[in-house]
């Protein structure tokens, strides 16, 4: 990883800051989460469930699978929605992230000051996640930025500038080859998920973006389940030709969806990151059985010491240990070079979220943002 010591410096004049919600707008996502439940069963996790598989589906759709009727269905989700214990997303797909620059920054800071960056780095668009870890980091982000000019400016004038920041390391991904839109939860049987998949529609030419496909992205990326209505407003096209741009950046994977969930109300309260070493000839493989594994929400080949980083969602911290001895046993090949929990996850693909992982604010993903 390239290692960049703290400079001193001010931050350029002009610069656009993201706003986050009010203190009074904050407060009342946090008294609407009161009276929610503390773990997802029944209905609520197949409802979260089906919306992983088909984030965008009517409810006219969605319902029948599940039993009830439409209005139900909507109503059960605005409750999950507003209680910030699911919310819909988007972000750049996975051609469009082979084509720019996603990096994993890991971020020391002097004792007293991780609150305070955090909240910094939280509202940086171009920062999907940020999350507090226990080990030889005190946090790590992941970033999504148009290329390696950006990540250097990034770095050098944004983020090691911040009070409190002393040191950070970057790994760039060379390949992405899993996220978390592809994790689901086990609420559905396998004749309700197959009710729900659809037919994907043959990718396009890939070629670059223009400013209505950015703007888009990242509307979506704040109201992922908004009406092509509600979104066209918002970015200044009409219903149709949002539909029919969506419909283009899906099938070219362009843009990637995601029903995402408070982490602590299922049944893996507990992640971890770990970093291991794999020779380039069998880095594809082992992806592809990491992959397999039900624990496993991210896998990105990096450059640095490590070329290999993977996330995982357990149900308890014993598990890390267990899954070592798996991972040992299936890919001889695979060497764990170090491991570490998140304590705490604070930035989730255009979500802040609270001290128990729930959504109480949007900064939507804006890798173009000046």
């Amino acid at each position: 990883m390239a290692r960049m010591d703290r400079h001193a410096g001010q931050r350029p004049n002009g610069e656009k800051r993201i706003t986050l919600r009010t203190q009074e707008s904050v407060k009342e996502a946090l008294i609407m989460q009161e009276n929610v439940p503390t773990s997802l069963q029944g209905l609520d996790a197949q409802l979260i469930h089906a919306l992983q598989i088909a984030p965008r589906a009517s409810w006219q759709t969605i319902a029948p699978v599940l039993g009830i009727d439409p209005v139900t269905a909507a109503r059960r989700w605005s409750r999950l929605e507003r209680a910030g214990l699911a919310w819909v997303t988007a972000y750049p797909g996975a051609r469009r992230l082979d084509r720019m620059c996603v990096a994993f920054v890991e971020i020391d800071c002097v004792a007293g000051s991780v609150e305070t960056v955090t909240r910094t780095l939280v509202s940086l668009p171009q920062v999907a996640t940020v999350e507090h870890m226990a080990g030889g980091r005190d946090l790590v982000i992941t970033v999504f930025v148009p290329g390696l000019e950006a990540l250097s400016g990034l770095l050098l004038r944004r983020i090691a500038e911040l009070p409190g920041v002393t040191a950070t390391r970057a790994a760039i991904a060379t390949r992405v080859y899993g996220e978390g839109s592809r994790w689901r939860l086990r609420a559905l049987d396998a004749r309700q998920r197959e009710a729900l998949r659809t037919a994907e529609a043959p990718a396009g030419a890939a070629g670059p973006l223009d400013a209505q496909d950015r703007a888009l992205i990242t509307e979506v990326s704040r109201a992922g389940r908004g009406s092509a209505v509600e979104i066209g407003r918002a970015v200044g096209l009409s219903a149709p030709t949002v539909r029919r741009r969506l419909g283009r950046l899906l099938a070219d994977r362009d843009i990637a969806l995601r029903c995402e969930v408070a982490r602590e109300l299922t049944e893996w309260p507990i992640s971890a990151t770990l970093w291991a070493s794999v020779p380039a000839t069998h880095l594809a493989e082992t992806a592809r059985v990491l992959l397999g594994l039900p624990e496993v929400r991210l896998c990105a080949a990096v450059t640095g010491r490590q070329n290999l980083l993977f996330t995982l969602w357990l149900q308890s911290i014993q598990d890390v240990q267990r899954l070592e001895i798996q991972l040992g046993e299936r890919l001889p090949h695979l060497q764990l070079q170090d491991r570490a929990i998140i304590l705490k996850q604070s930035k989730l693909m255009g979500r802040a979220l609270d001290d128990r992982g729930r959504a109480v604010d949007v900064v939507p993903v804006d890798p173009w943002a000046v």
